[in-house]
């Protein structure tokens, strides 16, 4: 007979449901298990995948679904195919400790009386999931949660009601309800209740399923003695209104079929909720689609008055008001004409310049017709001039912060490999060949304390580790560790604000919060670089020219003075060394972005274009690069040089220098 049916409802998460469906595998040992996959219309070729990954294993069946039935009527259409003493109702977005499944059965079969159990779910940073416990809805404990007075006094037993964060995590308790997310019941119970509502489409059927349970007379269990990790997707954003409508319209559905006599309370306090909610979402969307319509009117009238000033040497407020209000409105209308403001326009800096040519038109022609509310022709053109300046100003600020953050130019997250074999150090050498690589590769750590060599360190010290070289990523190796390892180590861990990722088996996907990072994009070969293309040549000397004219009238001075006359220039002398050769940068020896000045280039290889003041292999000198990544370094620049590029190397330059100071 077979002891536990597993019942996972997939939807395009393939690559989550193998490493599931593995650990299952794992955890396995001494039972005998089936796992029901029912697929809800994925269009990632979920089936497909998993059957090429566990071909003619018996344990494993698929159903597909030709729509998405939703979680309950999906979970239920399993559990009918089931054959099994238990169901585990399980997400795909999970991995389970090697004994999950032998001491929650074992749990559940040592306390008569039992419904449901659910084990400890971790989140990926390594914190418990609150949802793995929860009261019911009651009107009392509804509005503490609405009010969020449940986040603000987590630990009162009034206000952390809803989610049980009182309790201590460690312990077990019988509580009211349990997650969907992992949840043992035994069949017979599961059929008695008539198992999910099928009413819900998305959030709540857990709720009511658990309230079924207990009315029946049964008890739901925390268990905290086994643990498994709850990748929990981010694919439904808790901000938005179909969130809020989904989540608390299933709450609706709740109070109706099993509060009734709250329900009128409950109903009002529902719809507030929705309200309230509502409310707060479309302020945000209404300041997030209109600030740019506010800064622009901002920096018009301030361009406009500091035309006024300097035409008049002051500010004749009575005469120009009214104005300076037409002037901004119809300037304001022909931005907006131009597409300013459009969701693909808002950071351009070509359509503003049309918008305020159009409106200097426009309001030229108050010259002529209306004499009496006309400016000068001077200061309108010395209007456009700062108000564009200003306006492009701001969405140039914006673009490069947007592109700064993409491109993690600030910051690179330390991370640390748990782990070192041939899988390990592959997925190593692939993080170390991307340049984009937000992961800065800081060392490995030994799973055995026995092994020194070639580790930093053991999972005796890691924490100390973690805090001195101030680490934000600990990857660990699947292969070396086991999952209860991996758990006990990611609790362990909680409180340091640490984002905890593995690494699968296929060595190039890493699970983490975002559920999955893949590793080795592969670069296309070209025969032409671009660093000896003819536009790129003139693009970076025209850009070269422009920047070394104003860094030598401006920074160059400032720099030569420190070095003749200050201290400061001993403390930075690699990086002010550096600016010394801006001269250089104007004649057109060096670039501002090419290869080291140290760097002697192999006969025949001048194509990897000139010295630069900063490039790829100078920011990267304080990883160790050997020879051969210095020479991959200078490879891809030249293949892959551009404007772009270039400022990005420009910006990681001084990113490096601010917070580093060894650039």
């Amino acid at each position: 007979m077979i002891d536990i049916s597993i019942i996972i409802v997939n939807y395009n998460v393939k690559e989550l449901l193998e490493q599931c469906i593995r650990s299952i595998f794992t955890a396995s040992s001494g039972l005998n298990i089936e796992v029901i996959v029912v697929d809800n219309n994925s269009f990632d070729g979920s089936l497909r995948y998993i059957q090429e990954k566990f071909p003619d294993d018996k344990r494993l069946k698929l159903i597909e679904s030709p729509v998405n039935l939703g979680f309950a009527k999906a979970n239920n259409l399993g559990v009918k195919k089931a054959a099994g003493e238990f169901v585990l109702i399980l997400n795909p977005d999970t991995i389970l400790q090697e004994d999950t499944l032998q001491k929650t059965l074992k749990f559940y079969k040592d306390n008569p009386g039992t419904g449901a159990v659910t084990c400890k779910l971790i989140l990926p940073n390594g914190k418990l999931d609150l949802a793995c416990r929860r009261s019911f809805p009651t009107p009392s404990v509804a509005v503490y949660r609405i009010l969020g007075l449940s986040k603000i006094f987590p630990k009162s037993r009034i206000f952390g009601k809803y989610n049980l964060t009182y309790l201590e995590e460690n312990k077990t308790y019988e509580v009211d309800a349990i997650v969907g997310a992992f949840m043992l019941i035994k069949k017979s119970v599961y059929d008695e209740v008539n198992g999910f509502d099928e009413d819900y489409f998305m959030y709540g059927e857990d709720l009511d399923l658990c309230f079924r349970i207990k009315k029946a007379g049964y008890k739901i269990y925390y268990y905290p003695d086994t643990s498994i990790i709850h990748y929990k997707g981010e694919s439904t954003k808790k901000s938005s209104i179909s969130y809020v409508n989904n989540f608390y319209g299933a709450m609706q559905v709740f109070v109706r079929k099993n509060l009734k006599s709250n329900f009128i309370l409950m109903n009002i306090l529902i719809k507030l909720s929705i309200f309230y909610r509502a409310i707060i979402s479309y302020a945000g969307r209404v300041v997030k689609n209109s600030y740019p319509v506010l800064l622009d009117l901002i920096f018009i009238v301030g361009g406009m008055i500091l035309a006024i000033y300097q035409r008049f040497e002051f500010f004749p407020l009575d005469a120009y008001t009214i104005v300076i209000f037409v002037y901004t409105i119809i300037w304001l209308i022909t931005l907006a004409l131009s597409g300013s403001y459009s969701k693909t326009g808002k950071y351009s800096l070509i359509k503003p310049l049309n918008g305020i040519l159009i409106g200097f038109f426009v309001n030229s022609s108050f010259t002529y017709f209306f004499n009496e509310y006309a400016f000068s022709r001077a200061v309108v053109l010395r209007t456009v001039v700062y108000s564009y300046l200003f306006i492009a100003g701001w969405r140039l600020l914006l673009k490069l912060i947007f592109y700064s953050k993409n491109k993690s130019i600030f910051r690179t997250a330390r991370t640390l490999v748990v782990g070192r074999n041939t899988e390990t150090e592959t997925f190593v050498n692939k993080l170390k060949s991307r340049v984009d690589s937000e992961y800065e590769f800081t060392g490995y750590i030994s799973p055995n304390p026995g092994y020194t060599e070639g580790f930093i360190g053991n999972l005796n010290n890691l924490k100390d580790i973690v805090a001195a070289k101030k680490i934000k990523n600990i990857i660990f190796a699947k292969s070396e560790l086991s999952n209860q390892a991996i758990l006990d180590m990611m609790w362990a861990l909680k409180e340091l604000n640490i984002s905890f990722k593995i690494l699968s088996g296929d060595s190039d996907i890493i699970l983490g919060k975002s559920a999955l990072d893949r590793i080795d994009d592969m670069y296309l070969v070209r025969i032409e670089y671009n660093i000896n293309k003819k536009f790129n040549i003139f693009v970076k000397r025209l850009f070269d020219l422009s920047l070394g004219l104003v860094f030598l009238f401006t920074v160059y001075p400032v720099v030569l003075c420190i070095k003749i006359f200050s201290g400061i220039y001993s403390n930075h002398r690699k990086f002010l060394e550096k600016l010394m050769l801006i001269p250089g940068v104007v004649t057109g020896k060096y670039s501002f972005v090419g290869r080291a000045t140290w760097d002697v280039t192999k006969e025949g290889l001048q194509f990897l274009g000139k010295k630069g003041l900063t490039g790829l292999v100078q920011i990267n000198l304080h990883r160790h690069l050997s020879e051969e990544e210095k020479e991959y370094y200078n490879f891809y620049y030249a293949k892959n040089q551009n404007l772009a590029l270039d400022l990005e190397i420009l910006l990681k330059t001084l990113s490096l220098f601010l917070f580093r100071k060894n650039i």
